[in-house]
């Protein structure tokens, strides 16, 4: 069989973590993966594999952890680094990019986008012709919800609205006043309200609310964060009120929302193990 190549995981958590489904499927898809532990030097082990792609895996990422990651960029600027973080934000992404990241993956990875990223890598890797796997993989590329709702209009106006989403995006955790909001970028409310609606087709106090349900979503997925540690971090400040916005929205109360996200997992984790088992039974059958 040929291998369509080797994948390096560097791995840079702060917390003990178990395997990850990402590295399960790209085993699946006959990938060579090789891992890096914390206190070994990447860039010997990215030279020996000579890989399709380098995945930095961080869970909350700390200052050592991005300076190496930066240093092995700087160090091998031809090989193609992925991030994989739990911790996410705006800044975060934007640094990363800045680094010349290829693509950035936030925990729980989207399996399917991010094997997509890697066999457009490998192609790339082996000289073969990528450009239409590169315009499928930009096809497929979910945009996020904060960026879907960036708009287009007059560059000024559209200027001022990157702004303020900035910085919405930036301060969910905090009581955010609309007025207040508008004074500081230097428009009354009026003006405000009707450059929001028009940018972003719906109305501030609907676009924070949104992100706010869409942040909780995201911060469920860990499980070690609790439902009321996750009720003030995206600016509530009253677990009931948020039980019921959230359930409004959503259809589940957050703690059920959580239990059927990690069943949905548990579920598909458990299909991908059993359809890996057929494959093995029929490559043991032709075979013999």
């Amino acid at each position: 069989m040929d291998y369509p190549g080797c994948v390096v995981i560097i791995v840079r958590n702060l917390e003990t973590c178990s395997a990850n489904q990402y590295t399960e499927t790209l085993k699946e898809h006959h990938y060579q993966v090789r891992y890096v532990a914390e206190g070994e030097d990447p860039i010997p082990a990215i030279q020996q594999h000579d890989p399709v792609a380098v995945c930095y895996q961080f869970d909350y990422p700390d200052q050592s952890g991005l300076l190496e990651l930066r240093q092995t960029k700087q160090a091998l600027p031809s090989v193609p680094l992925l991030m994989i973080t739990q911790s996410h934000s705006e800044q975060l992404a934007v640094w990363a990019f800045r680094s010349h990241v290829w693509d950035y993956f936030v925990q729980p990875v989207d399996t399917a986008r991010f094997i997509d990223v890697v066999d457009t890598l490998s192609a790339i890797h082996h000289g073969k012709p990528a450009a239409a796997a590169r315009a499928a993989l930009d096809a497929k590329n979910s945009i996020p919800p904060e960026a879907r709702l960036r708009c287009v209009g007059v560059s000024v106006d559209r200027s001022i609205m990157d702004q303020i989403l900035t910085y919405l995006n930036a301060n969910l955790h905090k009581k955010i006043v609309q007025a207040e909001v508008a004074e500081r970028f230097g428009l009354s409310p009026f003006q405000f309200s009707r450059l929001f609606k028009r940018l972003s087709d719906m109305t501030f106090q609907s676009y924070l609310l949104t992100r706010r349900i869409e942040e909780a979503k995201r911060l469920l997925a860990n499980p070690k964060v609790s439902v009321t540690d996750i009720c003030f971090t995206v600016g509530f400040h009253d677990l009931s009120y948020f039980t019921r916005i959230f359930q409004r929205h959503v259809g589940l109360p957050p703690s059920r929302y959580r239990v059927a996200q990690a069943e949905q997992a548990a579920a598909a984790e458990a299909a991908a193990s059993v359809e890996k088992k057929h494959r093995s039974v029929e490559l043991v059958s032709a075979k013999s």
